[in-house]
């Protein structure tokens, strides 16, 4: 397939995700249950990222295990998120095993970083536990729409009817946890993950950083197999997100009506969602940009217009994407050689 077919592919793609956003968008504002809503869309938006994704040839497989581990990751954040330690153990756990999946399974290995991305967002967002089990259950819902949408609409056959049956993907999952234990190591990397994680966490609850659950996300999106992937990585996630949170700062400057702002979070969240299908590793400072811009718009639009929202997103990423490349400079040292 050529760049023009595999553009038009991900336009088309990306094309089928956006009816379910926009459908849980809409009625949160109609029906006045924003924060519901935003909840909801959160999940859709995480399934849509991963709807060219397969796991043994399964589209539909891979995104049912994604979304149990949303919702269960979820409620684990909520939980430990009024706890300190605890939630700073959870994340290191998360980062381990994201770390060590690296290598063996890349489809597996996104599905953790989803699970470990919603983990540290929900501890920032601790309630009481009836308020904590209903956000988990929310970010399902959306994901559930989003995953049979997709599986009805989307004639593919990764999306072949016959996944529905449990008995095939509970084999499946049998099968590959054999698999993976044999192939599980772990490494120097794992270690410097983990230590770069909860110098992190460390950070960012030192400092009181608004949002600082955004320098985990970046570290975890920018650690990569060798030094030059996650410095370039860090570079163009830094330079996007600045290039982002200044441009939708700029927007909702001037532009705060409701609906401009569930407008704008689809038409980002399309692109942004288009972008990641192939072309990602071609222009990932494009990416980051419109990923920001897309979560930025999002918050804002369920709630009141807030332009600092853009800054905080900036200040993690520069603490997240410099302890990204800490962990790899003293990995690559300790061992020696281009890990």
């Amino acid at each position: 397939m050529n760049l023009s077919d595999q553009i038009k592919h991900d336009i088309r793609l990306g094309l089928f995700c956006l009816p379910v956003m926009i459908a849980i968008s809409v009625t949160g504002l109609l029906s006045g249950h924003v924060p519901a809503a935003s909840i909801a869309a959160s999940g859709a938006m995480t399934l849509a990222f991963g709807a060219n994704k397969s796991w043994g040839g399964s589209t539909f497989v891979m995104m049912l295990i994604t979304t149990l581990g949303l919702m269960l990751s979820a409620w684990m954040g909520s939980m430990a998120g009024n706890v300190v330690p605890l939630y700073i153990a959870g994340a290191l756990f998360y980062t381990g095993l994201y770390v060590m999946i690296a290598n063996i399974d890349s489809s597996a290995w996104w599905m953790i970083q989803q699970w470990a991305i919603a983990y540290l967002i929900s501890g920032y967002y601790s309630d009481n536990a009836t308020q904590d089990l209903g956000r988990a259950a929310m970010i399902g819902l959306g994901g559930m729409i989003q995953m049979f949408f997709l599986a009805i609409v989307y004639q593919h056959t990764s999306f072949r009817l016959k996944n529905l049956n449990p008995r095939a993907w509970l084999t499946f999952l049998k099968r590959n946890a054999f698999l993976y234990r044999h192939k599980l190591h772990l490494q120097w990397s794992v270690l410097t993950g983990v230590m770069a994680m909860c110098a992190v966490m460390s950070t960012v609850r030192f400092f009181h950083m608004p949002n600082g659950y955004w320098a985990g996300m970046t570290l975890l999106l920018c650690l990569r197999n060798n030094y030059q992937d996650t410095f370039g990585r860090a570079r163009s996630r830094v330079t996007g997100t600045l290039l982002g949170g200044v441009t939708a700062a700029l927007m909702i400057t001037y532009f705060q009506h409701p609906w401009f702002l569930v407008t704008a979070f689809m038409v980002t969240g399309f692109i942004s969602f288009t972008l990641s299908y192939s072309l990602i590793s071609k222009c990932y400072w494009l990416y980051s940009a419109f990923i920001t811009m897309t979560v930025v718009f999002m918050i804002s639009s369920f709630t009141a217009p807030e332009t600092g929202i853009a800054e905080h997103r900036v200040e993690a990423t520069l603490v997240g994407g410099f302890f990204a490349i800490a962990a790899f400079l003293i990995t690559r040292w300790v061992t020696h050689r281009k890990v």
